[in-house]
Order: structure tokens, then sequence, then C-alpha cells
């Protein structure tokens, strides 16, 4: 009997290997668009992608990122200026792609990694400015770039990688970030279902916490002060400066020891998506987002809520706004 169990996993594990290990091939007749890729993850796929022999289209947020990555790759990669919050950027990043594509040529993938943290402060901090910001970027960025690519990507029955968050399935804390990350969540999978048909997929990178920019301790630190600074006085005289001490020691140790070196996990799993003959439709990258996903995720509310609050300093509560 424990035989023929045996035999069942082993070939179910052995034909999941060699689906894994497929890939689609003629990479140097392949068009990729990038966005976010001054820095951190789109960055270091562009770098990647070059490798491999795609032709790829980066685009980056300022000039110096820009000239940045020109320097560091082959004529194969065409940096452009990109900023996704904005249309009108997109719509120009889109007439250099087709000045740059050989005729009848379609793009295989739009990759939309551009991304920011946002504010990480308490919500009571936070007004609707403060939330717009972040979806301009993280949701309605993804969403607008994938519209105006959108044909192009159909052309060549290609793929749409879209990163969100391990934040986009389990809302940890900072809620413009986990928000705009839930709300991205959704746009991919309701995009998947309906090009389904269309020969179009989208796949969805979702890492846990790594070291880039927009995860330094001290940058996030300081922008945290900045927020204090500026809030009503009977908000700051309500929370006070042993608050912001502690919370500030809380951020900082939660990003010193949580975030994780390894980034060349979330590039892999990028050009898996890109690559792979049997692509996944999710990527759950790194140890913690596992952890809080498939542990953390499937215990009860209370416990999770005790978990996740349990570094949170509070205010004095004999105090009132």
């Amino acid at each position: 009997m424990w035989i023929y169990v045996a035999i069942v996993i082993f070939l179910r594990l052995s034909i999941k290997w060699f689906r894994n290990k497929q890939r689609i091939g003629n990479y140097g007749n392949r068009y990729i668009v990038i966005t976010g890729c001054d820095s951190g993850f789109g960055h270091f796929l562009t770098k990647k992608l070059d490798v491999l022999g795609f032709h790829v289209f980066a685009g980056c947020l300022t000039q110096e990122g820009l000239t940045k990555l020109k320097e560091e790759t082959s004529s194969k990669v065409k940096p452009v200026i990109l900023d996704v919050s904005k249309t009108d950027s997109i719509e120009r990043a889109l007439e250099f792609v087709q000045l740059h594509l050989p005729q009848n040529t379609g793009i295989w993938g739009v990759v939309n990694n551009a991304g920011i943290a946002g504010p990480v402060v308490p919500i009571e901090w936070l007004n609707k400015t403060d939330y717009e910001s972040v979806f301009e970027v993280n949701t309605l960025g993804m969403v607008e770039t994938t519209r105006i690519f959108l044909p192009l990507v159909l052309k060549s029955k290609g793929r749409i990688v879209n990163i969100t968050s391990v934040a986009g399935r389990i809302a940890v804390l900072y809620g413009p970030y986990a928000v705009s990350k839930h709300a991205a969540e959704g746009y991919s999978d309701a995009l998947r279902r309906e090009l389904y048909k269309r020969g179009v997929t989208v796949h969805i990178i979702e890492p846990g916490c790594f070291k880039t920019r927009i995860t330094d301790p001290d940058v996030t630190c300081n922008a945290i002060d900045v927020y204090y600074d500026k809030l009503q006085k009977d908000i700051q005289a309500y929370f006070g400066p042993e608050f912001l001490k502690q919370y500030n020691k809380s951020v900082k140790q939660g990003l010193t020891i949580g975030a994780c070196s390894d980034i060349d996990q979330v590039i892999n799993a990028y050009v898996h998506a890109l690559t792979a003959t049997f692509p996944k439709h999710r990527y759950l990258v790194g140890w913690d987002a596992g952890f809080l996903v498939h542990i953390l995720g499937r215990l009860p509310e209370w416990i999770s809520d005790y978990i996740f609050a349990f570094n949170i300093p509070i205010p004095d509560l004999e105090k009132t706004i």
C-alpha cells in the first residue's frame, strides 16, 4: 500500500519539477517593458534579462536612473523616462517603444514593477491625499500602464507580470501600502480571467520584505519624523515624543532584522514568470511571505491580530485628542 503512495508522490513531484524547468526559448526575438527600473527589483531584472538575450524597454523615473542603466547594460536595453502616475508619460513611453519595435512585432511581456512604500505611520496620521499618492503608483499606475500597452501584448499573446506584495494578501501594517496592494491583487485576478481566452496570461509576484530603497530603515524613520512634525498640535500632543521614539524603534527593528538581502529570489520569480512554458499564477517569494500566508494566515484572527500588534506602541491612554 505505502509503496504505491510513495510512487504516486514521486511521480507527481517529478512531473512538477519537469514542468518547472521547461522554457519558451527564442529570447533574442522577444521584447519586454518594465517599469520602475531606477533601482531595486526593476534595475536588477533588466540586467538579468539583458544577459539572457531579451530586448528590454526599461522605464526609469529619473534621468539619473536612466543614465546609470544605460551604462551598465548592452544595446538591447533601451531605457526610457516613465512616470507611471502620469498618463501622458506612459503614452510617450509607448511611442518610444513603437518607434524601436520591428514592424508587426508585439511585446512579449509587460512587467508592472514600479512601486512606493508610502507613509509608514499610524493610520490616524493620514488623510485622503496620503492614500491617493500611493494608489497613483502602486495600483492606478499598474492599471494605466497595462491599458496602454495591452494591444502590443495581445499581438504577441504575451504575458503581464504584476508585483504586489504579501501585504496584498495579509494587511500586516501600514495602511496605504497594504490597501494599494490588496487593490492590485484584485485588479490582477480580474485581468487574468478577462484575458484568459485571448491568449494573454497574468502573473502576480508577492514578495515578503526585501532590502531595497523603499525598505531602508533610516529613510523610513526620517519620513516618520517629518509626518510627526506636520501633525496638528492636539494630535501631536496626544501621541507624544515617547510614542514617536518607540514607534521608530519598532519600525527600524522590523526592517533591519526582517528584510532579506537576497533579492535574487524575487528576480528569479520574475524571470520564471516571463520565460517558463508553464508559469505560475502567483509567486509567493521569501520565507516571511510563506510564513504569513500559510501559517499566520490560517490562524484565528484574534491570534494573528495579537501577534501583528505585539510590538506596536500605543499612546498614553489617559490622554485624549
